[in-house]
């Protein structure tokens, strides 16, 4: 069974749209990757409508993984597919993370929405689920991927406060 996460957030911006924006901005992502110790990130695919904007990324953790864990990754360092799909009319983006380590059996979906709830005031919500297919793990490890969540959630709001202000 899935692990759910939720997080709820009231960014100082002018719109849901500047907050969204962050999102697809290299400066604010590169930001991010630095306080979560990823690096690489690449664009594989990148495309853009009245309706949506879709983006994917493909990045990689520069933290080593822990021993018993390496022999299941190339390379020793994890690396991952990110799915970003903004639905404009919607003020939300879903988010698809796709680690690359078994065989696909991991995978992250969420979603970012965003209201306006007052001058200068979004909220955002930001909710998903972990899920580990790894037969008598799958609940400690999901666990663990939240826990990692709750650990950096303050950082990386911080992080994109302090870019909405930069870029005000």
């Amino acid at each position: 069974m899935p692990t759910a996460f939720s997080y709820e957030h009231v960014f100082r911006a002018p719109s849901t749209t500047r907050v969204l924006a962050a999102y697809f901005d290299a400066d604010h992502l590169a930001t991010q990757d630095k306080l979560a110790e990823l690096g690489d990130r690449t664009v594989t695919e990148n495309a853009e409508t009245d309706a949506i904007r879709t983006c994917t990324w493909r990045v990689q953790s520069l933290k080593p993984l822990p021993m018993f864990v390496r022999p299941f990754v190339q390379g020793g360092r994890l690396s991952y597919l990110e799915q970003m799909t903004w639905r404009k009319a919607d003020d939300a983006i879903d988010l698809v993370v796709t680690p690359e380590i078994l065989g696909g059996r991991v995978s992250i979906t969420a979603i970012y929405e965003l209201t306006k709830i007052g001058d200068g005031q979004i909220r955002r919500k930001y909710s998903g689920q972990i899920s580990v297919n790894v037969r008598l793990l799958s609940g400690r490890i999901e666990r663990g991927v939240r826990d990692k969540f709750d650990e950096s959630m303050q950082m990386m709001t911080d992080c994109t406060q302090g870019w909405l202000d930069r870029t005000a």
